[in-house]
């Protein structure tokens, strides 16, 4: 006797919590676990084409050289999508379809387009680790951050560690903006 199993929580459901989700009326349904199988395949296509790449470039008899990089992302990518695609297959037939399944919220997506958007704008012009702070704050406040400005400082110190690796350890220049960084 197969035993239907629900859960309370999904992809939103997730970043916010089970008790969030449930004062949110997100509920899951199959659509949920379809999304994830198709995510979860763009990553495997995605994968295979990062791949293929790495394939064609050339080490120059070195260990470490322009195809490394794409190796690891190209392995790293066929990884998630396959474990991404097998989490959709499993969860595909357990989901309950709740009284109070809501449609998508366009308007949260709309949001997150505009700010990666708003990010490619302004980047060359007030610089990298502006731009990424003000996108990880505005993202992580679209999706419900419990305290808004504390992204705003997680994202600050997420954007200089990365910008100092960028422009430290690896030499590449990301935008500096009028501040220098």
């Amino acid at each position: 006797m197969t035993r239907k199993r629900t859960r309370s929580i999904n992809v939103r459901g997730d970043l916010v919590g089970e008790a969030e989700a449930e004062r949110l009326h997100i509920a899951d349904d199959r659509t949920t676990a379809l999304a994830t199988m198709v995510f979860g395949a763009v990553l495997l296509v995605l994968s295979v084409v990062v791949l293929v790449t790495a394939v064609r470039l050339e080490n120059g008899g070195n260990a470490v050289g322009p195809a490394t990089v794409p190796y690891v992302v190209g392995s790293a990518l066929l990884l998630v999508g396959v474990l991404t695609v097998v989490r959709g297959r499993r969860d595909m037939g357990v989901w309950e379809v709740s009284d109070h399944t809501t449609s998508q919220d366009w308007k949260r997506l709309g949001l997150l387009v505009a700010g990666l958007v708003v990010f490619a704008l302004v980047v060359p012009f007030v610089g990298y680790v502006v731009a990424a702070t003000l996108l990880y704050g505005v993202t992580a406040s679209v999706l419900g951050a419990p305290r808004p400005v504390e992204m705003f400082a997680v994202g600050f110190s997420v954007a200089a560690v990365v910008w100092l690796l960028f422009d430290v350890a690896i030499g590449i220049s990301l935008p500096a903006g009028p501040w220098g960084f």
